[in-house]
This record gives structure tokens, sequence and C-alpha cells, in this order.
């Protein structure tokens, strides 16, 4: 395991912040200690990191976004591409480059997100993913490289991170209540496998949708499916086929939901006739396919603008950590 600043700090009985000092060659520590703390790192074997000493003065003029490895598979991801696309846009603005990666090396393992910042390659981050070590997000922070957490909500364990997304527990009851006005009560939830906290925030505005109309949280009608295209387990294809237990289903993702809405039409089922039916993310192909589909938009473009913004401002000096949380908003279409 590579050597970290942390492991100089303990050794030397010092905080993080005082060896970035030393290592990165600013004022506030004696000459002793400088010297003291370059002598451990090199007894450790430190490689150190040289683009934090270098990023004023040896611009890339280059943007890292890191993707979540969820999405690193065969399978359609429209909503990321879709804000990709939007990041790529407002960067692009201000002449920047970009680069992507996604956190890990599928071969080696290794940190690709120290490995960039390490070799130099990136002005600063957008990470569009959570799942990554607190290490990491220490790298980050000693190296002083800007980065910003977008659209994915930062765990509390890494501590105060510039962070932009959306309100996934709003979305998920606005979904849900959507529902229920319609006169919709034994609500199927079919979220991800993964759970990440999105989809549990989302898992959470459901039932206080539930609750607040008077309506008993079920457990049971709370179902893991996929996360794209021919998602269904057989177990969760069993449960949506059962029209005479559910009125409704809420699908974490439009995915999800178009897969479910082609499982109940190939067994005769009827959407919205027989059970109605809503998604999450507001896609293209919600229009494309018939009946429309009832969805939750999350405001892409303002959370790319925003995003973007405090990544410059970073860029340019000013370290103020500052978190926005964007509301979603109902899409009621044909499918309820």
């Amino acid at each position: 395991m590579a050597v970290t600043i942390k492991d100089i700090a303990k050794i030397a009985g010092v905080t993080h912040s005082t060896v970035s000092r030393c290592l990165n060659d600013k004022p506030g520590v004696s000459d002793a200690m400088r010297a003291e703390i370059k002598r451990i790192a090199q007894d450790l074997g430190f490689e150190f990191n040289a683009n934090a000493r270098s990023l004023h003065t040896s611009k890339t003029e280059t943007i890292g976004i890191i993707l979540n490895e969820a999405n690193d598979d065969n399978q359609p991801h429209l909503f990321t591409n879709n804000f990709l696309r939007h990041i790529r846009h407002q960067l692009e603005e201000e002449d920047l480059d970009t680069i992507t990666t996604f956190p890990h090396n599928d071969y080696s393992g290794k940190d690709n997100i120290q490995k960039i910042v390490n070799r130099r390659k990136v002005d600063g981050l957008i990470l569009l993913t959570s799942s990554i070590e607190k290490e990491t997000v220490d790298f980050l922070r000693d190296a002083e490289i800007p980065f910003v957490f977008s659209h994915q909500i930062p765990p509390d364990e890494f501590g105060k991170v510039n962070a932009v997304y959306c309100d996934h527990r709003k979305g998920g009851y606005l979904a849900t209540k959507h529902l229920i006005d319609c006169g919709y009560r034994r609500i199927l939830c079919v979220t991800r496998p993964d759970q990440r906290l999105e989809f549990a925030l989302r898992t959470d505005g459901y039932r206080q949708a539930l609750e607040e109309a008077g309506i008993a949280v079920d457990e049971t009608m709370i179902l893991k499916g996929g996360s794209s295209f021919d998602f269904c387990p057989e177990d969760v294809e069993r449960e949506i086929l059962q029209v005479s237990k559910y009125d409704a289903i809420f699908a974490h993702t439009d995915l999800i939901a178009l897969e479910i809405m082609k499982e109940l039409v190939k067994h005769g089922v009827s959407v919205p006739k027989d059970i109605a039916l809503m998604g999450y993310d507001n896609i293209e192909l919600c229009t494309f396919f018939e009946p429309h589909l009832s969805s939750v938009a999350q405001p892409l473009e303002d959370i790319s603008i925003k995003t973007c913004e405090i990544l410059i401002k970073q860029l340019a000096g000013d370290n103020t950590v500052k978190r926005f949380v964007f509301q979603p908003r109902l899409i009621p279409r044909e499918t309820t």
C-alpha cells in the first residue's frame, strides 16, 4: 500500500496540514521540522505529489471527471450521458478540456484519482461518485486540488466538501404523493440493487408520502430491481405481475420503469388501466414509448452550471466550501 501523508504525520507526531506545508515548502513551520518531515518521507519511500506545489504555476487547463463505477458496464446510462453533456458544455465555455475515468483501475485496483493528480494531468476534479475512500478525499485536500461532488451525495465521513445535488428524498416523495393523489393506495416501490444514498433517499420519500396519507408502510412492497434494461430478477418479475396486489408502481429510474412496462404489456397488463407506473430522471425515452411515462425531473443543467461555477471559483483561489441542494420537479404523463 502506498505511503500517505497520514502515515508520515503519525510517525512525526504532527498534523496532516503540517506535513503538507513541509512537503510543499510553505511557510509556518521551522526549517528543522521541514527537514525532519522530508527525511521521514524519504525513508518511507513516499511518492511526493508534485502537483500540490506546481498547480498554481503550471496549469493543464484540464478537468478530471470521475464517474461512478456502477456505470462501467454494457448498459445504457442515458441520465449520466445527458448530465456529462451539460457539464462538458459548461467547461468548454471556459475553454477547459476534460478527461473522464473511474475511481479505480480495473486491473491493478489502484486509485485512478491519485494517479492523475500525481501525474499532473488535471487542475481540478468533478466527482460524479461518492464511492471513493476517505483517504482519497484527504489526499485531495492535502494536494490542494479543487474538487466538487456533483449529483452524488458525499457521506458525512468526508467532512465539509463542495457538493451539488438534487433532493432525492423530495423526489421520492413527489412521485409517491402524485400516485396517492391520483387515487392509488397499494404502491410497489422498485429500487436499484446497489442502494446508493440517492436511492435510499428516494425510498425514504416514498415512506414519508405513504405515512402522511395514513397508509401503512409495508417493507415487503419495497423490492430491489436492477440498474437498467433487462433488469428483472425472477422474484421482482413475479411481483410486478401480481396486479391484484398493487394498483401502482414507483420505479427509482426511468429505465427500470420502462422495463417494467415492457413486462406488463408482454403479459397483457394495461398501463395505466390495470396498474399505474411512475419513473424517475425524466430521460428522453419517457416520451418515446406509448403510453408516455410519468417521471420526476432533476434540474441537470442547473446542477451542472453550479458545479462548474464552484470548481472554477476554486481554481481562482476561492476556498469557501459550498453545498447546494436543488429541488426536483414532478412530470405527470399518461402512465399515471
